[in-house]
């Protein structure tokens, strides 16, 4: 396998208009890298670069220490895994895998070897004789994995392999492709819109947005230690909660927000972090599940806040909670104990240790 590296790599399509600006990104060999982000963010070009279907417009692009701007996408030793799978429907399952391996004349015995052990890998034996049309949504993905998996490229790179596929099968899917991950030690470069699957699945994840990387960096760095607002508000679900303010400092720190609807009291812990922004405005974020009712043990770095639920979702093990601030919806997260009624008053308490806060014009994390 083989490592990838992006060096200030942009795109320029013909109308002028950049789809991915000065992209830098180091993939190790054997990694899990997801390029995560809205539609249209540049993720798909990006990996279409890599693989040589996109030409660059400026920047290099080195595939095991070798650049690659001017080496067909044949001979850059990866393999692609598309959305739509791009099956041949009049060929069979194996014929399909050994598709690939034909064309670069391989021994008939090596490909015969080299797809029986690909489609035990994936739980395809039992299909091998069978056309796509006879196949389920999940098991035609397998098949195009496992015309990848045959080549035994340097890297894999997968575009959006499982947005065609049902919740179910999807989760399914990513199970496998993970654990296919980590059976092959394989270099693997994944392109999703989906935060939850982007979580679930890469060692390293890639956030873009109009052609930028915004943050590179592991799940739970992501999470926790978002660089701006927008990494903050795309990574988790349901988003987290937002809200225009200030920092105050009236013998102790506290945050009020424009329309006064919240008021909270800052530990100390802060005040580093905070230092210079007395005053300024700012936005202030808290995630749902950073937001308790009545039933959680109360801790000191609690806030008790009055709220009217206008809409309450159970989700079978948590409900999610709807509430308005200053005319803003705020979303809590909360354990499935007993219901909470809508359109009443009721007590949630904001855990002000878990609290971002972003500079209101840059939205830079502070």
């Amino acid at each position: 396998m083989a490592e990838v590296i992006l060096k200030n790599v942009s795109k320029v399509y013909d109308g002028g208009k950049p789809a991915v600006k000065n992209v830098n990104i180091e993939i190790k060999d054997k990694e899990f890298v997801v390029l995560v982000g809205p539609s249209g963010c540049g993720k798909s070009t990006t990996l279409r670069m890599i693989a040589g279907l996109e030409e660059i417009t400026e920047g290099d692009i080195y595939i095991d220490g070798k650049r690659v701007n001017d080496v067909s996408p044949k001979d850059r030793d990866i393999a692609m895994v598309f959305q739509n799978y791009a099956l041949y429907p009049h060929m069979t399952v194996f014929e399909n895998m050994a598709f690939g391996l034909k064309l670069r004349k391989f021994p008939k015995e090596e490909i015969k070897a080299r797809v029986t052990d690909a489609s035990k890998i994936l739980g395809l034996e039992e299909f091998l004789q069978r056309k796509p049309k006879a196949l389920s949504g999940g098991q035609r993905q397998r098949v195009a994995v496992g015309r990848a998996i045959v080549r035994k490229p340097k890297v894999f790179l997968f575009d959006e392999p499982l947005s065609n596929l049902d919740a179910k099968l999807r989760v399914q899917m990513r199970t496998e492709i993970s654990k296919l991950h980590h059976s092959l030690e394989a270099t693997m470069i994944y392109v999703t819109h989906d935060q939850t699957e982007a979580m679930t699945m890469g060692d390293k994840i890639v956030i873009m947005k109009d052609g930028v990387v915004n943050q590179i960096d592991t799940p739970l760095n992501l999470y926790n230690y978002p660089s701006n607002r927008f990494v903050a508000g795309f990574i988790g679900s349901p988003s987290m909660n937002f809200i225009e303010g200030r920092i105050i400092d009236n013998n102790a720190l506290g945050f009020i927000s424009k329309g006064s609807g919240l008021q909270l009291k800052l530990n100390s812990g802060y005040e580093k972090k905070l230092n210079g922004f007395t005053n300024k405005d700012i936005w202030l974020g808290i995630r749902p599940e950073d937001i308790y009712d009545i039933h959680a043990v109360e801790r000191p770095s609690f806030n008790k806040i009055d709220v009217n639920l206008e809409v309450v979702e159970p989700m079978g093990n948590e409900i999610f909670l709807y509430f308005p601030i200053d005319g803003i919806q705020f979303t809590a997260r909360i354990p499935a104990r007993e219901k909470p009624e809508p359109h009443k008053k009721s007590e949630l308490y904001f855990d002000t240790g878990k609290l971002h806060f972003f500079d209101k014009e840059s939205e830079i994390a502070i």
